[in-house]
């Protein structure tokens, strides 16, 4: 039995990480990152599906086709500065996207 894993906001730095480590374990992880602050480089290509987390129907085809045991959820957006000049993105990404 496959055991993929989907793991958002997979290509950045804590996310890429544990794609190493899920691997290592035997575990299938499948990335699913927008590359907005990750980087295609520190993901294995075919681990890689672009996506945004606000495109529902794109994320639900993912969960789909790839069916996973579990979801890790990287996808936040992280600048303290940025978050108090702009909220409602954060606000978007960070809560509305995770819902």
């Amino acid at each position: 039995m496959q055991k993929n894993i989907l793991i958002t906001g997979g290509a950045g730095y804590i996310g890429s990480h544990t794609v190493k480590e899920l691997r290592r374990k035997g575990y299938q992880p499948i990335v699913y990152d927008n590359l907005s602050t990750g980087h295609r480089w520190a993901v294995r290509n075919n681990e890689l599906i672009e996506g945004d987390l606000g495109d529902t129907i794109n994320l639900n085809r993912v969960l789909q086709q790839t069916k996973p045991i579990a979801v890790i959820h990287f996808a936040g957006s992280i600048s303290v500065g940025e978050s108090v000049e702009r909220p409602e993105i954060y606000f978007r990404n960070n809560v509305i996207n995770t819902f």
